[in-house]
């Protein structure tokens, strides 16, 4: 029984005791790593966005003189959605009437491609963060349950406990720092959804610009 109660020790944190481990509990259980309550969609379907011309003889986008750097100015979340349209708008009016749908098609795959690439990375950073907050975790429920041993006793929730000795200063700090990395988690998670968003709104824009 004492031995289960250590593995519950709680650290030292802003507005009381918080049990380490419930902080950073996965919400679906089939991706222990996905911290966010949306659900985890590594990839985007093409289908679900697009809904112009077949795009398979547009994969070699990136060999088109300038689309490159103009997919990277498109994708990146600093240029206004505003400012975005007006890019393609002139796009659009450079390219021959003849070959403007083609065009726009291999600008939509080209943004397609890096805007999907961009939003697996950013998946991919969420869930290395919260593997560090796991063990970041483990690291303060450890240091909790050793400073318990040492004051003979564990206290599992008390909002009025007030670190006493230097050990639990430095605990009761290392706390704070951990819960206020877990609250930049939700901001995290909600950035696959606003690419996501973005790209629908550019591929909504370039559409209105084709013939088909």
């Amino acid at each position: 029984m004492m031995h289960q109660t250590m593995k519950a020790a709680v650290f030292l944190a802003a507005g009381g005791l918080v049990l380490a481990s419930a902080a950073v509990a996965a919400v679906d259980p089939k991706n222990p790593d996905w911290p966010c309550v949306q659900k985890k969609v590594e990839n985007l379907s093409v289908t679900a966005i697009w809904d112009g011309p077949p795009l398979d003889q547009y994969k070699d986008w990136f060999r088109e003189d300038k689309l490159p750097a103009l997919v990277t100015k498109l994708s990146s979340r600093r240029l206004p959605i505003e400012k975005a349209n007006a890019e393609i708008d002139a796009f659009a009016a450079a390219v021959p009437e003849t070959d403007r749908d083609a065009q726009l098609s291999k600008l939509f795959y080209g943004l397609f491609d890096k805007m999907n690439t961009q939003r697996r990375g950013i998946i991919s950073g969420i869930e290395k963060y919260q593997r560090s907050q796991k063990a970041r975790a483990e690291e303060l429920e450890q240091q909790g349950v050793d400073i318990a041993k040492l004051k003979g006793d564990i206290v599992v929730d008390d909002t009025s406990a007030v670190p006493e000795s230097e050990e639990e200063q430095k605990l009761y700090w290392a706390g704070r720092i951990f819960q206020e990395r877990q609250s930049n988690i939700p901001i995290a998670c909600e950035l696959p959804q606003v690419l996501e968003e973005r790209l629908f709104e550019l591929t909504r824009h370039i559409r209105s610009k084709m013939s088909k």
